[in-house]
């Protein structure tokens, strides 16, 4: 059985569903975010996926237990975040 293949907006990358921090992306994390497109929820619906275990970046993929997801446009918090953790390696 195929998974879904779905896509995930406004996304960012956490621990668990009761994180209260970003993480970067890597297999064993979680997106959160809207999915346009699942056959079982609605559009712009918020979800916690199951831990990462694939990451494409070069398709802008990400696999989890039950789904893909294309990767589109990440939460503006979690770019700003993202951004700060390059420049503090980059000091």
């Amino acid at each position: 059985m195929s998974k879904p293949f779905v896509l995930i907006e406004r996304w960012a990358v956490v621990e668990n569903v009761s994180s209260q921090s970003f993480e970067q992306l890597q297999p064993g994390k979680r997106l959160v975010g809207y999915v346009i497109g699942h056959e079982r929820l609605t559009n712009a619906k918020l979800v916690y996926t199951s831990p990462i275990m694939n990451i494409d970046l070069t398709q802008g993929t990400v696999e989890t237990r039950n789904t893909m997801y294309q990767l589109g446009e990440a939460n503006s918090e979690y770019k700003s975040w993202e951004q700060r953790q390059r420049d503090s390696t980059a000091a």
